[in-house]
C-alpha cells in the first residue's frame, strides 16, 4: 500500500481540530475497508495508536444524544467511530486488556439507545470482544463493564431479546470481571440487572432468557448470589407457564435446565416458587410443571441406552439429569411442605395420589435404567461385545449421579417393599460409586445419597442379602468411617460428620435385623478407634458444623457400645476393660459438651449408655 496515503491519515489524525481528525478517520476507515490485508501488523498498531481516545469518546458521545437538528450528522460520527474501533479489534490482538480499547466501553454502552440498527449490532459485537478478559488479568474489558452503573447496562438489557450476544457480555463481565467490584455492590447490581432482563422479555419468547439464567446460576461465584433474589418468582412463573403450554423440544430443554439450575443455586428459596401455584392463576401450573418433567423422564428413559453412541446423547443425558434433579427437589419439598396451605392449593389429595403413582413408576423405571447401564458396563469390562459397551461410561454420564440422588431420596422416605427390593439389584453399582468417591475428588459426591438409599434397601431381606454379598462394608463403610476418626476433626467438614452419622446408622440397621450377629473382623478395630477419639471441648457459641460433630460423636459412641456387646466375646478380658475405660472417658467428654450447649435431651441420651 502507498505510504503517502498512510502518512496522510497520520497527518490528519494528528491535527488539533476535530474536523481534520474526522476527515482523517473517514480516510482511515476507507483504507482499512479496502487495504487492511496489505498492512503490516506494525502499521496497523501505529494507525490505532495515532487516534486520540478522547476524540473517539467525543464522537461516540455526540452520536449518543436524543434526536436533534444535527441528528443525522452526529449519527454519522457515531457510525464511523464504531466502525473504525470494530475493525481494529479484528486486526489487533489482546484488545480486551488494552485500555485504549476497553476504556471506550462506557460510552459505547450509552450510545446504543440512539444508534442505528447496524451500528447497534456492531456495538454489541464490539463490547462482546472487549469483555473477553483472560483469567488472571486484574483489569480489562470485563472489569470495566462490571464497574458500570446499572443505568449504563439498561440499554443493552433492553435490546437483549433482539441481540442475544448481550447475554454473553454480561456473563463475561459477572464471571470474569466482578472481582474488582465490592461484593455487596456487584450482588445488588446483578440482582437489579436480572430483574430488568425479566422485564425486557415481556412479550418475547423466554427461552434465551432461561438459558442465560441457567448459565449464570451454573457459573457465577456463589458469594455473588443474593439470599432472596427479587427475580426468582417471575422466572419461576415463566418456567411454569412454559411447562403448562405446548413447547418445542428446545423450549422444554430450556425450562428443565433453568429449573434445575435454580434449585441447585437456591435450594432454600427456589422450591417454593417452582412447586407452588400462582394465586392469580386459574390453572394448577405447579402440578402441570411437575407432571411435564415426569413425562419427559418416562418418555425418554427407554431411548437412552440405544443412543449412547450418538452425537445426540450428551445433550439428551444432560436434560434428563436435570429433570431427575428437579424431581429429587420436588420429593423433598413435598415431604417438608405437606401441611402448607399454599402447596395444597395446587397439589390436592387427588393430584398427590396421582403424582405418587407416577413417582413409583418413575423410580422403578429409573432403577431399571441404572441396572441396564451397569450390566452394559460389566459386559464391556468382561470383553463381551455389546452395542453400547463402547459408549459413554456410566461413571461419566450426568444421569448416573442425578438418578442415584433421586432414587435415594425416595427409598429413604417411602416404605414401598417392592421398590426397595428392586433397589437391592443396585448394591454392586452403589459399592463401585462409593469406592470411587473414596479414592477420587473428580467424581460427584454420592456417598450420602447412597447411604440414604441403604437406609431403605436394608429394610428388606433381599437388600440385606445383596449387601452382605457385596464389599460395601469391608471396602467402603469401614474405611470411610476409619478415615473420619483418624482425622481427629482436622480438615473435616459438616458433610463428613453427616456422612459419618449415616454410616453409623447403617450399622445399627444391620445389627437390628441380624438375629445372629457375627462380628466383622474390623469391629473391634472400630471400637478401638472410637475409644481413642479425642473429643475436643465445645463452646457455648457452637456453630452448625460443631453441632453436627457432636451428633456424630454421640452416634459413634452408641455404636461402640453396641459393637462391644456383640464383638467382645472373642477379645481378651484385659483389652475389654481397657476399651471400656477409654469409652467412659469419651462418654464423659461428650456429656460435658452437650451440657455446654444446654441440650438436656442429648445429655440424657448419652448418660443412658451402659459401659459396666
Amino acid at each position: 500500500m502507498e505510504s503517502t496515503e498512510i502518512q496522510k491519515v497520520h497527518q490528519l489524525l494528528a491535527a488539533k481540530d476535530d474536523t481534520s481528525r474526522f476527515v482523517g478517520l473517514l480516510l482511515l476507515k476507507t483504507t482499512l475497508d479496502n487495504h487492511a490485508s496489505d498492512l503490516q501488523q506494525e502499521q496497523v498498531a501505529a494507525l490505532w495508536n495515532s487516534i486520540s481516545p478522547r476524540f473517539l469518546d467525543r464522537l461516540i458521545r455526540t452520536g449518543s444524544r436524543p434526536a436533534s437538528e444535527q441528528r443525522k450528522q452526529s449519527g454519522d460520527m457515531l457510525d464511523v467511530a464504531v466502525a473504525v474501533i470494530y475493525t481494529f479489534t479484528k486486526l489487533l490482538n489482546d484488545c480486551a486488556v488494552d485500555e485504549r480499547f476497553y476504556a471506550r466501553i462506557p460510552n459505547l454502552a450509552n450510545a446504543i439507545l440512539y444508534s442505528s440498527k447496524e451500528t447497534t449490532r456492531r456495538i454489541v459485537d464490539l463490547i462482546h470482544v472487549l469483555v473477553q478478559q483472560p483469567d488472571g488479568q486484574a483489569a480489562g474489558g470485563a472489569t470495566c463493564f462490571a464497574k458500570l452503573n446499572v443505568s449504563s447496562w439498561e440499554a443493552l438489557i433492553e435490546i437483549s431479546p433482539q441481540h442475544q450476544t448481550v447475554f454473553s457480555i454480561f456473563h463475561w463481565a459477572w464471571v470474569k470481571g466482578s472481582t474488582a467490584v465490592p461484593v455487596e455492590t456487584i450482588k445488588a447490581k446483578i440482582d437489579d440487572a436480572l430483574r430488568l432482563f425479566v422485564s425486557s422479555f415481556k412479550g418475547h419468547h423466554p427461552t434465551p432468557l432461561l438459558d442465560f439464567i441457567t448459565l449464570i446460576c451454573d457459573n457465577l461465584n456463589p458469594n455473588l448470589r443474593t439470599s432472596n433474589p427479587q427475580w426468582l418468582q417471575p422466572i419461576a412463573r415463566l418456567i411454569q407457564d412454559m411447562a403448562s403450554s405446548k413447547q418445542t423440544e428446545d423450549g422444554r430443554r430450556a425450562y428443565i435446565h433453568c429449573a434445575a439450575a435454580l434449585l441447585a443455586a437456591y435450594p432454600e428459596n427456589a422450591p417454593g416458587p417452582l412447586f407452588s401455584d400462582d394465586p392469580d392463576s386459574s390453572r394448577p401450573v405447579a402440578y402441570l410443571f411437575v407432571k411435564m418433567v415426569q413425562v419427559d423422564i418416562l418418555s425418554t428413559l427407554h431411548l437412552l441406552i440405544p443412543k449412547v453412541d450418538t452425537t445426540e446423547y450428551p445433550s439428551l443425558s444432560r436434560r434428563i439429569a436435570a429433570a431427575l434433579d428437579i424431581m429429587t427437589s420436588f420429593v423433598g419439598f413435598l415431604i417438608s411442605a405437606v401441611d402448607d396451605a399454599t402447596v395444597q392449593q395446587g397439589f390436592t389429595p387427588d393430584r398427590i395420589l396421582k403424582i405418587h403413582e407416577d413417582l413409583v413408576r418413575t423410580i422403578g423405571d429409573v432403577m431399571e435404567y441404572l441396572r441396564d447401564r451397569w450390566d452394559v458396563f460389566l459386559a464391556g469390562a468382561r470383553g463381551i461385545e455389546s452395542a453400547q459397551s463402547s459408549g459413554r461410561s456410566i461413571f461419566e454420564d450426568p444421569i448416573t449421579p442425578a438418578a442415584v440422588r433421586f432414587v435415594a431420596t425416595w427409598l429413604r422416605d417411602d416404605d414401598s417393599e417392592a421398590l426397595r427390593t428392586q433397589a437391592a439389584g443396585l448394591i454392586d453399582l452403589f459399592a463401585e460409586l462409593y469406592r470411587m468417591d473414596l479414592t477420587s475428588t473428580d467424581t460427584p459426591e454420592l456417598r450420602i445419597p447412597i447411604l440414604a438409599a441403604l437406609e431403605g434397601i436394608l429394610q428388606t431381606s433381599d437388600g440385606r442379602e445383596a449387601f452382605n454379598n457385596s464389599d460395601l462394608l469391608s471396602r467402603c463403610l469401614y474405611p470411610d468411617l476409619r478415615t473420619i476418626f483418624t482425622s481427629q476433626d482436622i480438615g473435616l467438614t459438616t458433610g463428613d460428620y453427616i456422612r459419618g452419622s449415616a454410616i453409623v446408622h447403617t450399622f445399627h440397621i444391620l445389627m437390628e435385623y441380624d438375629e445372629n450377629p457375627h462380628p466383622h473382623p474390623g469391629s473391634m478395630d472400630l471400637v478401638g478407634l472410637i475409644a481413642n477419639y479425642d473429643v475436643s471441648p465445645a463452646t457455648a457459641e457452637a456453630n452448625v458444623s460443631e453441632r453436627f460433630r457432636l451428633d456424630f460423636q454421640t452416634d459413634a459412641l452408641e455404636l461402640a457400645v453396641l459393637l462391644l456387646e456383640h464383638s467382645s466375646r472373642d477379645a481378651p478380658l484385659a483389652l475389654q476393660q481397657k476399651i471400656k475405660t477409654a469409652l467412659k472417658s469419651v462418654k464423659s467428654k461428650v456429656i460435658e459438651n452437650w451440657g455446654v450447649l444446654k441440650d438436656e435431651s442429648m445429655v440424657a441420651r448419652v448418660a443412658e449408655l451402659r459401659l459396666e
